[in-house]
């Protein structure tokens, strides 16, 4: 029995300084971006993480930090209309992360915000300045989002990170965390030589990739200026959307309901919360059947915290010209720069007062304050 133990012992010894001397080669080769307490999710498939999903799951500790903190979240129209870089070089006066995921909804931010709260200290917490952009392909129940069989119905891309790597189990009452959220850098480590091997796969891989998929390259920022927006793009635009709301014929109050105690749970914690409703083109605003209840619904959500501390509306219905997008939903480069402007005029009174005066005001609705005891 010693001797098996022995052998067992040197076995799990050997075994163990391996692993470290591959972690150590994976770091070489696919080395860690820098701390610098922000992320933005419109690089992820630049780094170790690849996707943004992935991205935020595995690095959202960057974000436990004090400093003020201004956080985009949203869909993907948040993520090419409100680019990090931009929004940034406009509020210097905090650090200001890109956390959009495509086709999220409002289920999704709700668990990205938790998830980011796991890792987050009370000092760093009161430092979140949560920027919310909305339009209507948001508020969609998670079931119909996502009904696809490669996934538990209902999973969003979050909940498919939780479960990839172990760091959570699936059990009937919802995901619970088998790795300490304090121990998450720890976790990422360890996994690190998956994450070479992945990223090595995706990147030997992308021409055969984009042959079989038929995908075809992202376009450069002066080619998105260039698109016209054909009429058989808008009519295939327009039955994409009616799948992905799942058929349905409005949008999801309990979504709206969600925004609605997700915010006000925000301001209740003494965060802070910038609603934004993203605009579209006009073309495809007047011809959608979601985007009348959409307007409504947002109303109403707005309406709901006019006064209230910590909390300020943003509305840009002006800027839905239909030259000025690249498709259904995104903004060409010089209105997304216009996009950063308006949202910048409404952060600057809160992180950077003294430039106040000197940036073009957007539509404005409540204003920030302390939070009430």
């Amino acid at each position: 029995m010693k001797h098996i133990l022995r052998q067992f012992a040197l076995t799990a010894l050997c075994f163990s300084l391996l692993y470290a001397v591959v972690i150590g080669v994976a770091f070489i080769v696919m080395p860690d971006p820098p701390n610098v307490g922000w992320l933005d999710l419109g690089t992820s498939s630049t780094t170790p993480y690849l996707t943004a999903p992935k991205h935020f799951f595995l690095a959202r500790d960057v974000l436990d930090v004090p400093d003020p903190k201004v956080l985009l979240l949203g869909a993907s129209n948040t993520l090419v209309g409100l680019r990090q870089g931009p929004v940034q070089a406009l509020v210097p006066c905090a650090k200001v992360s890109n956390l959009a995921i495509g086709s999220a909804n409002i289920s999704e931010l709700r668990q990205l915000i938790g998830l980011l709260h796991e890792v987050q200290d009370d000092a760093a917490r009161r430092s979140n300045i949560f920027v919310i952009g909305v339009s209507y392909g948001m508020f969609v129940d998670s079931e119909l989002r996502w009904p696809n069989a490669d996934r538990h119905r209902g999973d969003t891309d979050l909940d498919v990170e939780r479960y990839r790597y172990g760091f959570y189990r699936r059990t009937p009452s919802g995901p619970v965390a088998v790795l300490p959220p304090e121990w998450l850098r720890a976790g990422v480590i360890l996994i690190r030589p998956y994450l070479l091997v992945e990223k090595l796969a995706r990147d030997t891989t992308v021409a055969f990739r984009r042959m079989v998929l038929g995908r075809q390259p992202k376009l450069t920022d002066a080619q998105r200026e260039t698109v016209v927006v054909s009429e058989k793009a808008k009519g295939d635009a327009l039955v994409y959307w009616r799948q992905n709301m799942g058929g349905t014929n409005e949008i999801s109050q309990a979504q709206v309901a969600l925004l609605r105690d997700m915010i006000d749970d925000l301001l209740r914690s003494g965060e802070k919360v910038v609603l934004a409703d993203l605009p579209i083109p006009n073309w495809h605003g007047s011809a959608s059947i979601y985007q009348p209840g959409y307007a409504r619904a947002i109303e109403t959500v707005f309406n709901s915290f006019v006064g209230r501390p910590n909390f300020q509306g943003l509305r840009m219905a002006d800027l839905d010209g239909d030259q000025d997008y690249f498709d259904e939903v995104h903004p060409k480069p010089h209105l997304a720069r216009i996009w950063a402007s308006r949202l910048a005029s409404v952060l600057d009174p809160f992180v950077c007062p003294e430039r106040t005066a000197t940036v073009p005001k957007g539509t404005l609705q409540g204003r920030f304050a302390p939070a009430a005891n």
